[in-house]
């Protein structure tokens, strides 16, 4: 552990990040050092951050005792000090968990006009092996047939590749039934049979693609198993709306052997799916023929 003031910590974290931001989509608002507030037990450093769309702030503490792989003091490379050894330790766990996740996982508080993240999960699925990612669309090739391959746009593919290795090295589960063989030269496809696999479990994506026609649609998801030969367990579609900030969550379809969490799964995802493009107040189906107007803030 770094014995420098927790100020010098953070100055240096702030130059650190700036010159090396973790991952794509993260863009730094501040650094401060924060000495025993109403909210922390010890000094800390807060890193202030936005994250790709998302309308909110958001903020990750970190102690002077973080721990990553390049606290050991051999693995330094010649001349690294313990403080630089920490930012880079700061720098990993920020990119590992935000490229697996983390606005997702995360326990959520708001301080003021900040939205605070702590205690993260410490996997990406649940028990039962379901997992929503989003619709492939306007692939050269989309297949969907029991036991055969699946084929994803290659854009796709290095996405679920790089959470593939971050989950292994958080020791987490991942499915490998995505990482099939794709043609990266090949032209995009003209979309007309995009999701014609949620079809087979009794989905309608073509109230979907009639949705993207309109020019409406914003986020398009599915829930799958680990077991992708098992078929998708629903499918949900975030439109637009005329209100600025608002979007509305017009298709939410679940199997009939559905889990009996899916439906909270899906809308859960699209929350998040939606907070990233900007939207602060998701409207849901409340099945009473209403709606509840859920805040991306504290979801």
């Amino acid at each position: 552990m770094s014995e420098h003031p927790i100020a010098e910590h953070a100055k240096a974290l702030y130059h650190h990040l700036t010159l090396h931001p973790p991952t794509e989509g993260f863009h730094l608002v501040d650094v401060r050092a924060e000495m025993g507030t109403e909210y922390t037990a010890e000094d800390e450093v807060a890193v202030v951050f936005r994250w790709r769309r998302n309308p909110h702030t958001f903020v990750v503490r970190f102690g002077r005792d973080l721990q990553g792989p390049y606290s050991d003091h051999e693995a330094w490379p010649e001349g690294q000090n313990p403080l630089e050894a920490w930012c880079e330790d700061v720098q990993f766990w920020l990119m590992e968990e935000l490229d697996t996740g983390l606005l997702a996982r995360a326990t959520r508080r708001r301080e003021g006009e900040e939205i605070v993240l702590s205690s993260p999960s410490t996997t990406i699925e649940d028990e039962d092996g379901l997992w929503v990612s989003d619709v492939p669309q306007y692939a050269p090739e989309v297949s969907w047939c029991p036991g055969l391959t699946v084929r994803l746009p290659w854009r796709t593919r290095l996405r679920v590749a790089l959470g593939m290795l971050l989950a292994l090295l958080r020791g987490r589960s991942f499915s490998f039934g995505w990482l099939a063989d794709v043609d990266t030269e090949a032209e995009a496809g003209d979309g007309a049979s995009d999701g014609s696999w949620l079809a087979d479990a009794g989905l309608d994506p073509g109230r979907v693609r009639a949705i993207r026609a309109e020019g409406r649609l914003l986020v398009w998801l599915q829930l799958l198993s680990e077991d992708l030969a098992e078929g998708p367990a629903g499918h949900c579609a975030v439109v637009t709306c005329p209100e600025q900030d608002v979007a509305c969550t017009e298709v939410l379809e679940l199997s009939e052997d559905a889990p009996h969490d899916a439906r909270q799964r899906m809308v859960d995802a699209a929350v998040h799916a939606a907070a990233d493009l900007g939207v602060r107040t998701l409207l849901v189906p409340d099945g009473q023929d209403g709606e509840d107007a859920v805040d991306t803030a504290l979801c």
